[in-house]
């Protein structure tokens, strides 16, 4: 019985000796060397992509990510077989661009009520000013056009890369 704890003992301590290596694959996506543009993909994010040969998108989940493949829930996917991927909802900088298209139209819509409500106190109707009436169309409209400058799309091409990083962690 003691030769048997002793030797769970001693094996115990080998393996707390020696460190684990784990290994955490990311898809990337990036323009040229510009690495604050990138777009990061792991095991278990939603995937929405373009198939060679394909004329819609299909949406899935990541399973695994493979320096040559890509496993999916419902598809295994060559790297060299996409050709474009959707963005619109993982790219960072869309929720930038989402806030500055709140403001202005929020501001504009702010502005009409504002002056509806002064001129309806003055003047006991509604009605606006040029001024006030040029300055909310403008704001309302900046804020549209913004909201059209959006990123939606990663055509894969010449500048426009997916590289598939692994990184490794060891306890």
């Amino acid at each position: 019985m003691k030769v048997l704890i002793r030797a769970l003992l001693f094996l115990s301590l080998i393996s707390l000796g020696q460190g684990t290596v784990l290994a955490q694959n990311y898809l990337i996506l990036q323009k040229g060397a510009n690495e604050k543009s990138r777009i990061t993909y792991e095991v278990g994010d939603e995937f929405i992509y373009l198939q060679e040969g394909n004329d819609y998108y299909i949406k899935d989940v990541i399973r695994e990510i493979d320096r040559d493949y890509i496993a999916l829930k419902e598809n295994v996917l060559s790297l060299k077989q996409i050709k474009a991927i959707d963005i619109r909802d993982k790219d960072e900088r869309n929720q930038t661009l989402a806030n500055l298209t709140l403001l202005p139209i929020a501001g504009g819509t702010l502005l009409m009520l504002a002056g509806g409500i002064n001129s309806l106190a003055a003047d006991g109707g509604i009605h606006y000013s040029t001024g006030v009436w040029t300055t909310s169309v403008a704001l309302i409209g900046a804020g549209i056009l913004i909201k059209s400058l959006r990123y939606k799309i990663f055509k894969v091409g010449k500048k426009k890369k997916i590289m598939v990083i692994t990184v490794e962690a060891s306890e």
